[in-house]
């Protein structure tokens, strides 16, 4: 019997578009463990005010408590599990005071130039970032450009580019560490 070549269509690749690699998700859980470590730092008055889920700020608080190296990382972990549940932009707001205004403008040039410019200016962030993505990076640009070629609405872009934001603002809080 003879064998039927294997013929994929641009529909195929469309499913398969913006859905995130293994190797992107299980780098999203470990940037989420870092950002449950960086809420750990904060003091309890301030974990009790987040606006999250009872949970997680019973696991932070739990945290807090552990002084075991092996118990801590696996609380972490189930930390950044329930944080994969919360607004990242909520959190990350909430993070933000400690960068202040400052390294906040200085993050938002760095998005405007990684959409303008692209390879060059990501492999200079990847220099300065060590916790960053190259591939991740260039999967938020390529996407804003798609974006912008599809002429969506404004809002639709402003969505990307937040997307893009709070991967930067992610880096940059576990790279100050």
């Amino acid at each position: 019997m003879a064998r039927r070549p294997n013929r994929f269509t641009d529909e195929d690749f469309e499913i398969l578009e913006g859905r995130a690699s293994k190797t992107e998700q299980k780098k999203a859980v470990q940037r989420m463990a870092a950002l449950g470590e960086q809420l750990a730092q904060l003091n309890p008055k301030q974990i009790q005010q987040l606006p999250v889920d009872e949970r997680l700020i019973d696991a932070i608080l739990d945290a807090q408590t552990i002084t075991s190296h092996e118990a801590r990382r696996r609380q972490f972990q189930r930390v950044g599990k329930l944080l994969r549940n919360e607004d990242e932009t909520v959190i990350l707001s909430y993070l933000t005071p400690q960068q202040g205004a400052k390294k906040t403008a200085q993050l938002q040039r760095w998005v405007d130039r990684i959409i303008k410019d692209g390879d060059p200016i990501i492999n200079e962030f990847c220099k300065v970032h060590n916790a960053a993505e190259r591939h991740t990076l260039r999967q938020h640009a390529l996407r804003i450009h798609r974006d912008m070629a599809k002429n969506l609405t404004e809002a639709e872009l402003a969505e990307s580019r937040l997307k893009l934001f709070n991967y930067v603002q992610q880096v940059a809080l576990l790279s100050d560490n």
